[in-house]
C-alpha cells in the first residue's frame, strides 16, 4: 500500500497513547456509526459545530471562546498530523479535502477520517512513475487536477485503496492547499460563532505540524517545513531550546488550576 510506514507510524502511536488517537492508522473511514461530514458542521447556522464546541466547554467547565480554541487544538491536530507524518516518513503527503473528511466525538476530542483520500506524491516517486501500472490494474480513471490554483498534475484514481495519488512539484504548497481547503473554513466559522482569534487558532495548526515532527528528528526540520507552507502558519512558532514555543496561546492556560502546556507562550513568571 502506497501509505504502510504511514499507518505502520500511527499504530504504533495509537498503542503508546492505549488506543486513544484522533486519526484512523488507515485514514480512511470504517463503516461503524457517526461519523458526521465536515462540511455539515460549516453549514450556519453551525449548530452541529456549536455542539462540538458546547460539549468540550462540558467537559473542560470552560466558556465558549476558550472550548471553541481547545476543540480547534484537538480537530487541526489530528487533520494535520498526518500530513506532516507522511512529509517527514517518505515524501507522500495524505491530503484530506474538506468534502471529503469525516468526524465524530471520540475519546481524542474528536476523530477524523477521510471518505475518500489524495497523497501528493513528487515527480521522482515510484508512485509517479507507474502510473500506467496502476491505472491498468485498477481500472482507475486518470484526470487532471489543481492544487492551489494551478495544474497541479496527473490524477490516478485508485479503486481498490480509495484514494487518488496526484504529481506535485512541491509537497509544502500542497500542504498548504490542503490546510486552506480543510481548516480556514472551521477558523473563520469559529472565530465568528464563539469570538476567538483567528491567529489564536492558526497558532494551533502551526503546532500541529511541528509537535509530531519532533518524534523524528530536530525542531530544525519542522521550522523548515513550516516557512515552505507560509501563511498562515508560518512565523507562528519559535525555537525554543530543542523544541519550540508557541508566540500564541491556545488557552488552556485559562481554566482553572490548568498546568502550562510546555510550550506556552505565557513566561513561567507570569503563570506562578
Amino acid at each position: 500500500m502506497l501509505l504502510d510506514a504511514l499507518s505502520r507510524h500511527l499504530e504504533g502511536l495509537a498503542a503508546e497513547r492505549g488506543g486513544v488517537l484522533g486519526v484512523l492508522p488507515g485514514l480512511v473511514a470504517d463503516d461503524s456509526p457517526g461519523w458526521i461530514p465536515a462540511a455539515d458542521l460549516l453549514r450556519e447556522p453551525y449548530e452541529g459545530l456549536l455542539a462540538l464546541v458546547d460539549e468540550t466547554a462540558a467537559r473542560w467547565n470552560a466558556p465558549r471562546h476558550v472550548a471553541a480554541a481547545l476543540l480547534w487544538k484537538t480537530y487541526g491536530y489530528w487533520h494535520t498530523m498526518p500530513m506532516v507524518l507522511g512529509w517527514a516518513l517518505h515524501r507522500r503527503v495524505p491530503l484530506m479535502h474538506l468534502e471529503d473528511t469525516l468526524v465524530r466525538p471520540s475519546a481524542a476530542g474528536v476523530t477524523v477520517a477521510a471518505s475518500r483520500l489524495t497523497v501528493a506524491v513528487l515527480p521522482d516517486d515510484p508512485a509517479a512513475g507507474t502510473t500506467t501500472q496502476a491505472t491498468a490494474a485498477t481500472s482507475a480513471t486518470a484526470t487532471t487536477t489543481t492544487i492551489g490554483g494551478t495544474t497541479a498534475g496527473t490524477v490516478i484514481t485508485t479503486v481498490a485503496e480509495q484514494f487518488d495519488v496526484v504529481v506535485v512539484p512541491d509537497l509544502a504548497a500542497a500542504i498548504r492547499a490542503a490546510i486552506l481547503d480543510g481548516q480556514r473554513p472551521f477558523v473563520r466559522a469559529l472565530s465568528a460563532v464563539a469570538r476567538v482569534g483567528e491567529r489564536t487558532l492558526w497558532g494551533s495548526t502551526a503546532e500541529a505540524v511541528a509537535h509530531p515532527l519532533l518524534t523524528l528528528g530536530p525542531y530544525a526540520e519542522a521550522a523548515r517545513l513550516l516557512e515552505e507552507i507560509g501563511p498562515p502558519v508560518a512565523g507562528l512558532l519559535a525555537p525554543d531550546g530543542d523544541g519550540y514555543r508557541r508566540r500564541t496561546c491556545c488557552l488552556w492556560i485559562t481554566l482553572p488550576d490548568a498546568e502550562p502546556c510546555s510550550s506556552c507562550c505565557i513566561p513561567a513568571a507570569r503563570i506562578s
